[in-house]
């Protein structure tokens, strides 16, 4: 800490802030700058809002700007760079070396060429088929960087996680492109741009970003992987609907689930619903289970009804009711239409 310095107390801590910088998600604050060894901080204290965060290496002057301040040590470029907040430390990978190196600690894992970002496709695939995810992405001690990109990679946003390098050059993230220099920060932090330009060389061309749009299911891929993190479950432990597993088969399905809709699954507990967003995990009888499969894979109410009655034998009114007591209790909803890219569901949820 240097004197006078504004540093960051209370909720946001300095490793919440270093995660929103790697993955592109921000948490309870707006922007995060990471400035390299002898990046000019004057400049980005001109454009820093009160609820940014700012990460300055440690041999770097005072700060004397609006935001919160983190110091650092060490590098996060090449494979191998670790960077450090007091003892704690990340280390960084290639995504296809994660799978073969033994993970000992905090790891970012990121896209270092066009190949590791067609393994991660290939992977995804895979997972969808089988069910089998790969090993890095279900280890709670890895993060993948800039994970915001992934998901709807080209809708446009302005930039939350800010790379500054002592050349004065403005980056996105981890390996995202160069957008500017910091003459150049007040426009380029009001100007949006695909999420896919945090994604740097690899998805140069809008080749990657087009194969991940193609992929509708991506964004809910990675929320199955912090579901397994959650659970701190093996490949093997538990089923998840979806991948590789689905409760019901009547080939009346018309959507894929919500992105961010809870988890269906089957453990050796028996059925259960897990939410990664709240933590809340319950077991079901198969009967609500059946339902809610149902529910999650229909695009409106009433042909979750439809299904519900053929799969129960039951009338109409009261498969309905069925439906709709699942969706309120569980908060589950219907799902996106297949083929539908704005990643909502259309119908009333």
């Amino acid at each position: 800490m240097h004197d006078g310095e504004r540093v960051e107390t209370g909720e946001v801590s300095g490793a919440r802030a270093l995660r929103a910088w790697i993955t592109g998600q921000g948490e309870g604050h707006s922007r995060v700058f990471l400035l390299e060894s002898g990046a000019p901080a004057a400049d980005v204290a001109k454009v820093a809002r009160g609820d940014d965060v700012v990460l300055l290496p440690v041999e770097s002057g005072m700060y004397d700007g609006l935001g919160s301040v983190v110091r650092y040590r060490g590098a996060l470029r090449e494979a191998g760079d670790e960077l450090f907040l007091g003892e704690h430390g990340v280390e960084l990978q290639d995504y296809v070396a994660a799978a073969f190196v033994q993970i000992v600690g905090p790891t970012v894992v990121r896209f270092f060429d066009a190949s590791s970002g067609q393994a991660f496709l290939e992977d995804a695939e895979l997972a969808r088929r089988t069910g089998v995810f790969p090993s890095a992405m279900i280890d709670p001690r890895v993060l993948l960087a800039d994970r915001d990109a992934l998901d709807c990679p080209r809708e446009m946003k302005t930039p939350k996680a800010l790379r500054v390098g002592a050349d004065g050059s403005v980056g996105i993230g981890v390996q995202g492109r160069i957008i500017g220099t910091v003459d150049d920060l007040p426009s380029v932090l009001a100007i949006p741009l695909p999420r896919a330009a945090a994604l740097g060389e690899v998805a140069a061309g809008d080749g990657f970003a087009a194969d991940l749009a193609s992929r509708e299911w991506i964004g809910r891929y990675l929320k199955a992987t912090d579901l397994m993190k959650m659970l701190r479950a093996e490949n093997g432990a538990a089923r998840v609907s979806g991948f590789g597993w689905f409760p019901i088969d009547d080939d009346l399905s018309d959507a894929e689930p919500l992105t961010a809709d809870p988890f269906l699954l089957e453990t050796a507990a028996g059925f259960m619903l897990a939410d990664t967003g709240t933590l809340r995990r319950q077991l079901l009888t198969p009967s609500t289970a059946r339902v809610i499969a149902v529910i999650q894979t229909s695009s409106t109410i009433e042909i979750a009804t439809e299904r519900v009655a053929r799969l129960r034998g039951t009338s109409s009114p009261d498969a309905r009711d069925l439906c709709l007591q699942a969706r309120t209790a569980l908060n589950v909803h219907t799902g996106r239409r297949t083929g539908s890219a704005d990643g909502t569901n259309g119908a009333e949820g």
